[in-house]
């Protein structure tokens, strides 16, 4: 290690080949989000958090099962809370006032996230607690979210890494029967979960850890990110982290985001990945004189760019930037 260095840097290895024909399918946490947010501005064919963003491990397996065996969802799925309804496989973004909406929106989102995990290359899951809450509603199962629900509704249980472990290996048989060629790749989350306090969070974040190598060590489809690693072990300073000292702020993520580069993409990858960022780049440009002939020849060069991406990947949606 370099003396001058005065942190553990961690260095990635590229051990993917994930390109821009490739289908994934991210699910999760928060920091899903910010990975696979960033992958489908980038024109990458991705179905993200299609339940909305799941943090436990048994809700996420409770969501990957319910696509595996494709079945929709049917009102009785819903209930009413307070001046609204609810579904305790989603994340409260689906919440509506009208459950007939609800009910479309939330099987609209199914059907395309079932159709991307039946042939996807690569699939994402990333934890984010071992804290779950289960209600009586639910059968008992961890809630994918409380939706504000008062709390002496839930019971609150800290899974234990065997549990988890037992559940994803049924888990992963299943989806290679639904998908022989599926890679699916492991990482925890590094927001902390302060709402359990600090020791609480480190017991959760352990437990998940546990299990992530437990289950990457018996299965050879499944591999690991060492997202949480690089947050906590690499750059290991709270200036890395947004105002709030939980989530990390913008500098983290696109630290974690180079990382994932580095580790999943190969050359032609990263030469593709030029052009979209280009296109996107001059998108965002504001010309101070757009009646100006330049200006209008500019916008003819990224029509031109555009068209010359869309003739060797087709599937690239541009209609936002035309």
């Amino acid at each position: 290690m370099d003396k001058n260095v005065f942190r553990t840097v961690l260095k990635p290895r590229l051990i993917g080949d994930l390109n821009h024909f490739h289908r994934v399918f991210m699910i999760g946490s928060c920091f899903s989000e910010h990975i696979g947010l960033k992958l489908k501005e980038r024109k990458f064919n991705i179905a993200l958090n299609p339940f909305g963003i799941l943090y436990h491990p048994l809700a996420i397996s409770t969501s990957l099962s319910r696509l595996i065996n494709n079945k929709p969802f049917v009102l009785s799925n819903l209930q009413f809370e307070a001046d609204r309804h609810v579904s305790f496989y989603h994340h409260g973004k689906f919440n509506h006032r009208d459950p007939q909406i609800m009910l479309a929106n939330v099987n609209d989102a199914f059907k395309k996230g079932r159709e991307q995990l039946v042939n996807a290359d690569y699939l994402f899951i990333t934890w984010g607690t071992a804290y779950g809450y289960t209600h009586p509603s639910h059968f008992n199962r961890v809630v994918a979210n409380c939706h504000k629900i008062p709390g002496q509704n839930f019971t609150k249980t800290l899974s234990q890494p065997e549990e988890i472990i037992k559940t994803y290996t049924h888990l992963f048989r299943d989806l290679k029967s639904l998908n022989p060629g599926l890679k699916i790749v492991l990482s925890i989350s590094p927001v902390i979960h302060l709402k359990n306090g600090l020791v609480n969070n480190n017991l959760s974040k352990s437990t998940l850890l546990l299990a992530a190598h437990s289950l990457q060590s018996e299965n050879a489809q499944c591999s690991y990110f060492p997202a949480y690693e690089l947050i906590h072990d690499d750059l290991r300073d709270y200036r890395f982290y947004a105002s709030d000292m939980v989530h990390p702020s913008e500098q983290a993520i696109d630290y974690v985001w180079d990382f994932f580069k580095n580790t999943y993409w190969n050359k032609s990858t990263f030469d593709v990945n030029k052009k979209v960022e280009a296109v996107l780049k001059a998108v965002n440009h504001r010309p101070l004189h757009p009646e100006n002939t330049d200006y209008q020849q500019f916008i003819d060069s990224i029509k031109t760019k555009i068209s010359l991406l869309k003739k060797d990947f087709p599937h690239f949606e541009f209609d936002f930037e035309l």
